[in-house]
């Protein structure tokens, strides 16, 4: 499960670890990216990687209103290719979710979960396009999987953290060959910690929601 994450890093910092990249948004950082929301997400076409902005909550091409996208935020690694909603996706509409951490809960309490080295990274990804008949909706979802030892003791789940050097394979490569992007534990370069449960409200969105639970202040 991956129900809220962050994109704080400079737009620079995008660029340079995603280069080249062609910027197709007005970009702002997030410390409380929610469902439903429009985000940067990162898409391949013509042997270019394109920054553009997709909503939170895939609605596949086929729904008959966009409110399936409330309940396909993610999409479990495992059955991609078994599920209507994400099988056609797998296939030709993949993509990149640039993040710096996500948020889960355990006994109503939220702990922010990043790289020790507080890197930038990238979830993997599925998009689609809705058409309403008077305009066009584009959306994302993120692929989870089982959590790793460092993260079940939170979630039984987590969304997929994929290596930059597989960031091309899992854009471009044959959809029945990606299974071992799914696998990568990353155990020892992942921590977490509690946070405040004012994250809970996606109407709030400053660097101070990221704080550890018992300190002032927090240095990204």
């Amino acid at each position: 499960m991956c129900g809220r994450y962050t994109l704080t890093k400079p737009i620079k910092t995008i660029m340079s670890h995603f280069k080249p990249i062609r910027i197709s948004l007005k970009y702002l950082p997030s410390f409380n990216i929610a469902p439903s929301q429009f985000s940067a997400v990162i898409t391949y076409s013509s042997n270019q990687l394109n920054l553009v902005e997709k909503k939170w909550g895939m609605v596949p091409s086929w729904s008959k209103d966009a409110t399936m996208g409330n309940k396909l935020i993610n999409a479990r690694c495992e059955t991609l290719h078994e599920k209507p909603s994400f099988r056609e996706s797998l296939k030709n509409q993949r993509c990149l979710i640039p993040a710096d951490g996500f948020i889960e809960w355990k006994e109503k309490k939220p702990y922010y979960i990043r790289m020790k080295n507080q890197a930038l990274f990238a979830f993997a990804g599925l998009w689609s396009t809705w058409d309403s008949g008077n305009d066009s909706l584009n959306t994302y979802t993120i692929v989870t999987s089982e959590a790793n030892n460092t993260l079940s003791s939170l979630h039984s789940r987590m969304p997929v953290i994929l290596h930059p050097n597989n960031y091309k394979t899992w854009l471009t490569a044959d959809s029945n060959s990606l299974s071992s992007l799914f696998s990568g534990d990353l155990e020892n370069e992942i921590e977490y910690f509690e946070i405040s449960t004012a994250i809970n409200s996606p109407k709030n969105n400053e660097a101070s929601l990221l704080t550890p639970a018992g300190q002032r202040s927090f240095t990204f």
